[in-house]
């Protein structure tokens, strides 16, 4: 099993960090999480093959997260045709607006030369195929926005999850973004991991590394690396991880290849 790290910037780019996307690809098979852009161009560069993409998950709707998908859309005219089949796995309260801004810029699912399913995530499983099983769970990122809205009368409810994914017989899980507290990552870390891949921007790492330290988890990669973090903060983010974490972990940067 091989991990990229696409994109590994929080909400603004930087001049070395691009837009939250991680590639996870199995004898074949390709499985993106997020879609920051330019995630199309990251993909075809890192010399990635669109016609092994099978499904998108996204982790909620903030545009750092799933900026790059009218353009992933589009470049899947370069997958295998119509044998294909990808699945984008997305909160379900996006779905009815998503689909009217794919048919706003023509490249609505139907009239795409692959199959293209648009499917609506909520807690629970949601997704499988003969390789890969993926659990949502709620992330809490985005309660208090979502209440707001809700005041507001608009539809958007909050949704934002983990995934909890079962591949090649290990177990990933993508933290999502977390609220300050990370009051909902305990469910995540509850069963032994292969893998953790935790966001570094809404979670400080002073609080969170010292909890982690005596959980399940056989790596760590951190990624969605908040301001302080990159550049010459790198190295200060590498003391407390040493400093707290008895498991090897790892600071994501763009292009970085993880075999696991």
């Amino acid at each position: 099993m091989l991990i990229t790290t696409l994109g590994t910037s929080h909400g603004s780019h930087t001049l070395t960090r691009n837009s939250s996307s991680t590639l996870i690809e199995s004898d074949g098979f390709a499985y993106l999480v997020d879609c920051g852009e330019p995630v199309s161009a990251t993909y075809r560069r890192a010399g990635k093959d669109f016609g092994a993409l099978r499904a998108l998950f996204v982790t909620h709707m903030h545009a750092d997260h799933v900026g790059g998908l009218a353009q992933l859309t589009n470049m899947l005219k370069h997958g295998r045709g119509a044998e294909q089949t990808v699945t984008y796995c997305l909160p379900s309260e996006a779905i009815e607006r998503l689909q009217a801004y794919l048919e706003a810029l023509y490249i609505a699912p139907e009239v795409r030369p692959v199959k293209l399913e648009l499917s609506g995530v909520d807690e629970g499983p949601c997704y499988s195929d003969e390789r890969l099983r993926v659990t949502a769970l709620p992330s809490g990122h985005l309660e208090s926005l979502g209440a707001k809205y809700a005041e507001l009368g608009l539809p958007n409810r909050g949704q934002a999850f983990s995934y909890l994914m079962e591949l090649e017989g290990r177990r990933i899980a993508f933290s999502g973004d977390q609220p300050r507290d990370f009051h909902c990552l305990d469910r995540v870390v509850a069963e032994p991991l292969d893998l953790l891949v935790m966001e570094m921007t809404h979670i400080r790492p002073e609080e969170v590394l010292p909890w982690l330290a005596d959980k399940p988890v056989a790596k760590l990669l951190l990624t969605h690396i908040w301001d302080p973090w990159h550049g010459t903060g790198e190295d200060r983010l590498w003391e407390m991880c040493f400093t707290h974490l008895p498991f090897p972990f790892t600071i994501a940067r763009d292009g970085m290849e993880i075999e696991l």
